[in-house]
């Protein structure tokens, strides 16, 4: 009888399954964690002031993009293996005191840690190179919050006395709980961002301001080579300019002025004005257009960009 036991617990014990189960429990808390650790700092970023004057934002749609497929993808993952997880657990094919068991957690555990050192490091440089106090504290708490979360669950988990049943309770609670955080943040990110249609627009309106900077330089290039500008754009062929730039620039008109004053005009799909996103945030004020044809007008020789 009690060969017959062990051959079934032998059986039920699986290390290779549970390395598996766990290796990418663990993975997907991870994207959970930096996708939600991600799209809290943008909140804060875009509704809390972050530097001092420079003009500059921190807020970038790109992040919460990543924080929104992140918790899309990942959450599903997460919640489902974590009920594989704990069925296996209740069955017993899944032994509590599993080495695999423990020593995945432990690397978890140690990440977590290792996280919060690098986070806090980074944000009391940025503190201290100009960033609000009301910024760093907000992202300070976001950290040491989720970090405190993740460690004290599965040390609560791992070791705790609690009887199983009682866990089982618990854990469900959290599990809705968590779930239901994620639900909010999710949404309330998505109300941030742009829709697909316009992401699109200001990247093709972003990419005619990269060539349009591309040809200006080129034209005082010209300018300083030659002492004269260029009477139209197929006489700067042979110079620096890219091939990439000639082929994508279509839609950029120069027209030769008086001396050494020169215009470029393109056609932009939307005003990047008020656009408070980090990208746009850099580009310089001379680039600054609203959506239709706009020209701008330049001097060869003043290099105050």
């Amino acid at each position: 009888m009690k060969t017959k036991t062990l051959v079934n617990a032998g059986f039920h014990n699986n290390p290779a399954k549970d390395f598996f189960l766990y290796f990418l429990l663990f993975i997907s808390l991870a994207f959970i964690t930096f996708g939600t650790g991600t799209l809290l700092f943008q909140f804060i970023n875009k509704f809390v002031p972050s530097s001092l004057g420079t003009g500059i934002s921190f807020f970038d749609q790109d992040s919460v993009k990543f924080g929104i497929a992140s918790i899309l993808i990942a959450s599903p993952l997460f919640f489902f293996l974590s009920g594989v997880v704990n069925d296996r657990l209740k069955s017993k094919k899944t032994p509590k005191d599993s080495s695999v068991r423990k020593w995945l957690t432990y690397i978890m555990l140690l990440f977590a840690a290792t996280t919060i050192i690098g986070d806090m490091v980074t944000l009391i440089m940025n503190f201290l190179n100009g960033e609000t106090a009301a910024a760093f504290f907000l992202k300070a708490l976001v950290v040491l919050l989720m970090a405190g979360a993740i460690l004290g669950y599965y040390f609560w988990n791992m070791w705790s006395p609690t009887s199983d049943a009682k866990k089982n309770k618990i854990n469900l609670i959290i599990a809705y709980g968590l779930g239901s955080v994620l639900l909010v943040i999710f949404i309330s990110a998505c109300f941030i961002i742009d829709s697909p249609r316009v992401s699109k627009q200001k990247r093709v309106d972003q990419e005619t301001v990269n060539n349009l900077q591309s040809i200006d330089m080129s034209v005082r290039n010209y300018f300083s080579k030659t002492g004269k500008l260029p009477k139209t754009l197929d006489d700067m062929r042979k110079t620096d300019l890219s091939p990439e730039v000639w082929q994508s620039s279509a839609n950029i008109v120069y027209e030769m002025r008086i001396g050494n004053i020169y215009r470029l005009c393109a056609d932009f799909e939307r005003s990047n004005k008020d656009d408070n996103d980090i990208m746009v945030s850099y580009v310089s004020s001379d680039w600054r257009h609203d959506s239709g044809r706009v020209c701008f007008d330049r001097i060869a020789l003043e290099m105050n960009e």
